[in-house]
């Protein structure tokens, strides 16, 4: 068999994960697990959104070597949330009244 078609091994693989997720600024990297298996990367963790999750699970699938990733990132629904919940509301709010505003001439 050609050595260069041989899978890397699980240990290169989650480090070549682990640094695509440290050096990607809008993950915090510091909340995320990462184990491989076999070529199956699971990532565990507390991430702050869904944005923060779906880019994680993409990211562990484009390294070489991945066969599967099984995404076990939970979203705290904690302070971020709730201010970035609040934020798209008020921006929701303002462009219905920017909207009720034009209406009205």
């Amino acid at each position: 068999m050609d050595e260069s078609k041989i899978p890397a091994a699980d240990e290169i693989i989650r480090q070549k994960i682990v640094e695509l997720l440290f050096n990607d600024p809008t993950i915090d990297s510091g909340k995320i697990h990462v184990e491989v298996t076999n070529g199956e990367a699971l990532l565990k963790g507390h991430i702050d959104t869904e944005a923060e999750k779906q880019r994680s699970e993409e990211m562990a699938r484009s390294i070489e070597g991945v066969k599967n990733v099984v995404n076990h990132l939970h979203i705290d629904v904690g302070l971020a949330h709730a201010l970035s919940s609040l934020a798209a509301h008020i921006q929701g709010d303002i462009i219905k009244g920017d909207d009720d505003d034009t209406n009205k001439i």
